[in-house]
């Protein structure tokens, strides 16, 4: 083993060690949010009835785990990217502003004509880049990213309209569907920002501007009785 290999293999090592507490990862642990009761108390919270002195939380705004992220680059082998895709996850490389997902676990997005995000759990981030490293037969550049950015979904029955104070792109469902995926500014921030479906979005914004971007959602939220979790709280 190379003197490189063995300082990957250290790296890598560290970073399965350190994934057992990723809350200490999180740019928001220091809000302390509540952990998600799970899709049916979310549920419960969307549909509650308002009393005449309480809001009806109609929008959920969520920090997902701490996700492994890669910035997929393919100028001119493209078909090589593609190939590593399909043979790796079986799934195809989207095009121009769509997205394609396998379960919750993965998800490719188109971000400009030669590059993809792809996301996946945190601790197969550098197993998968080295996977798609190997099955690729072009030139392709992969970068992990994945902790330089944060992953937030917003969702309810009011969620587009807290997207619709939040930013200048057109995010009426005619125009923006489910699985589409644009880059565009939130607030001051920019962000990618997926319609994942019905009333659920999915935002990933620098992990620098997380904390900006939280508090701008709950307040454009608060008219809607807006509940935060987080699904690194334990």
């Amino acid at each position: 083993m190379s003197k490189l290999d063995k300082t990957i293999a250290v790296m890598d090592l560290h970073v399965g060690s350190d994934i057992a507490d990723v809350v200490e990862l999180s740019p928001l642990a220091h809000v302390g949010l509540p952990a998600r009761g799970g899709p049916a108390s979310i549920s419960r919270i969307v549909r509650a009835k308002a009393s005449s002195r309480t809001l009806v939380a109609s929008a959920v705004l969520e920090e997902a785990s701490v996700t492994g992220i890669l910035v997929l680059r393919a100028s001119t082998g493209k078909e090589a990217l593609a190939s590593a895709l399909q043979t790796t996850l079986n799934v195809k490389l989207p095009e121009r502003l769509a997205s394609h997902s396998i379960s919750d676990k993965y998800c490719v997005r188109w971000m400009s004509p030669d590059e993809w995000l792809l996301t996946c759990p945190l601790d197969e981030a550098f197993e998968l880049e080295n996977k798609l490293r190997a099955a690729a037969d072009g030139p392709i550049a992969i970068v992990n990213v994945s902790g330089g950015y944060s992953l937030l979904t917003l969702s309810g029955e009011s969620a587009l309209k807290v997207l619709k104070k939040s930013t200048s792109y057109d995010v009426h469902p005619d125009s923006f569907g489910p699985g589409k995926v644009v880059n565009t500014v939130m607030a001051k921030a920019q962000v990618t920002l997926r319609a994942v479906g019905e009333d659920r979005y999915e935002i990933i914004v620098r992990r620098s501007f997380a904390d900006y971007l939280w508090l701008w959602l709950q307040r454009a939220g608060k008219e809607y009785g807006l509940e935060a979790f987080s699904l690194t709280a334990s």
